[in-house]
């Protein structure tokens, strides 16, 4: 039976994660910082920014997933989550010689691509500060498998989306329709993304943990489609038989097309998305709703 330490297991993709893993009857124990965590599963307050906070927690042969730095509104404790805390995490799975390191990074670190969705062996041109940071963080990633013997598996994840997220595109489409509120949409909403809902996003997790990878690897795990930002209005128009309040911005303040290329990850690790946008926009609003109906 694999030991998995989740590192972030209380965010948006942790908690869905966590019941996946205690479903399929793996042992999980997850670090917390500040939030409580409802689970029967062992977990441990931890604050990664703390050196060899992981030191008696992790032990030979367990694989870590570190999904911290998904989202932070400041940019600056984003840096050093994401710089300090993997320094730490790594050094002590170089101590504790851990199985397999997994980390959850973005198809952000791409540069801009219209015509053909971007593969791992691209190079990596990024343009928002988001995208450059993970750049970084994969990098340094790379060197400690490459100059310490760790297996470290990256997975490129595209824009996940599901019920509970609280900020990203698909929730500032959404919120609004409650409040009847203008959408206000950049570059006229003609900017393309990679979608990905959030079952997907966890299924991928968990596939790279069955199929471990020796060495150092990187994987896409997305939809491997590009969706307009006007046509997600129109389906979310489509399922709540509302017109919403959209108001067009010229403003280019981000990539016109970002998406990525998943075969890899469907031959390596047999990933597979099962979701399509309609259907994770109706799974997402419908629970939404529930939400609001209850305050």
């Amino acid at each position: 039976m694999k030991k998995i330490i989740l590192v972030g297991g209380s965010g948006f993709i942790g908690k869905p994660l966590l019941q996946k893993l205690v479903k399929e009857q793996f042992q999980v124990k997850t670090m917390i910082h500040n939030d409580d965590l409802d689970t029967k599963t062992p977990t441990f307050k931890g604050d990664i920014l703390s050196s060899g906070i992981l030191d008696d927690e992790i032990s030979r042969g367990d694989i870590i997933v570190n999904l911290i730095g998904q989202t932070n509104s400041d940019i600056r404790d984003l840096i050093e989550l994401s710089v300090m805390g993997s320094l730490n995490l790594l050094n002590s799975c170089i101590k504790k010689k851990v199985k397999m390191i997994i980390l959850i990074s973005s198809i952000n670190v791409y540069c801009e691509n219209m015509n053909t969705p971007s593969k791992e062996i691209d190079s990596l041109r990024p343009q928002t500060t988001y995208g450059i940071l993970k750049m970084m963080i994969e990098k340094i990633y790379e060197y400690y498998s490459k100059v310490y013997g760790l297996n470290i598996t990256i997975l490129r994840l595209s824009h996940v989306y599901g019920p509970y997220k609280k900020a990203g595109i698909v929730s500032n489409l959404i919120n609004p329709i409650k409040h009847n509120k203008n959408v206000i949409l950049n570059d006229k909403g003609r900017q393309f993304r990679d979608f990905l809902y959030v079952d997907d996003a966890t299924n991928g997790i968990i596939q790279a943990i069955k199929i471990p990878q020796e060495g150092f690897n990187i994987l896409n795990i997305s939809s491997g489609k590009k969706y307009m930002i006007n046509d997600l209005v129109k389906t979310i128009e489509k399922i709540t038989h509302k017109k919403m309040n959209v108001k067009l911005n010229p403003k280019i303040l981000d990539e016109r097309c970002v998406w990525a290329d998943n075969s890899k990850a469907k031959k390596i690790i047999k990933f597979k998305p099962q979701i399509d946008i309609e259907r994770g926009l109706k799974l997402t609003m419908n629970i939404s709703q529930k939400q609001t109906e209850r305050i």
